[in-house]
């Protein structure tokens, strides 16, 4: 284990932040992606799979190519283009590339993106837990009259209730004995001395 330490801790780093990259390198770095794709459709054009994945897609008379996958409006509303040839579409992904680089506006397009997709995410992630609160079961509000009658007409019923019920009854059933008792005269069991005088 020591030897393991020494080799290395000299190597030891702070693990990356998510998001860390600027949206410019992000960009970039898709646009490396689709071209990698291109390529693959390239060598076989027939066995190309990834056209889910992928910005161009084939359109009647050419290729339809998307500025990015959450359509970016590229500058002057420009977020589609129809090229001729597969060649077309690795010079628009080029020049795409160069105009992310070096244009302000774009960048800041970027930007705005990112941070529509971040607050989709961050919106998903609490819709999420809000919707996992919603889903679970509610106990109903049980009326202290209807429980009280209920247990003064049947109490064997209580005791074939569930566990969780006859908590649930109990609880909210406390403060009702007394007024059920008030209203209702007690029945009580005659002794058979009292039977036969009777």
């Amino acid at each position: 284990m020591a030897n393991f330490l020494e080799k290395w801790t000299s190597k030891k780093a702070d693990k990356p932040k998510a998001g860390a990259r600027n949206v410019v390198d992000t960009f970039r770095a898709r646009v490396a992606e689709q071209k990698a794709y291109l390529e693959e459709y390239e060598r076989d054009t027939a066995g190309f799979k990834k056209w889910r994945s992928t910005w161009f897609q084939r359109v009647p008379g050419g290729f339809g190519v998307t500025v990015g996958r959450d359509s970016v409006n590229a500058g002057r509303g420009l977020s589609y283009v129809v090229v001729d040839a597969i060649k077309d579409v690795a010079e628009f992904l080029d020049d795409l590339a160069y105009h992310a680089e070096h244009d302000a506006g774009f960048r800041q397009a970027l930007e705005q993106n990112r941070q529509r997709r971040v607050a989709l995410l961050n919106a998903a992630k609490t819709g999420g837990k809000a919707a996992a609160s919603k889903t679970k079961p509610k106990a109903k509000a049980i009326k202290p009259a209807a429980v009280a009658k209920s247990a003064a007409v049947k109490p064997a019923a209580t005791k074939a209730a569930p566990k969780a019920t006859r908590t649930k009854a109990a609880s909210v059933a406390a403060p009702a004995p007394a007024a059920a008792e008030a209203a209702k005269p007690k029945r009580t069991r005659k002794t058979k001395a009292a039977g036969a005088a009777e």
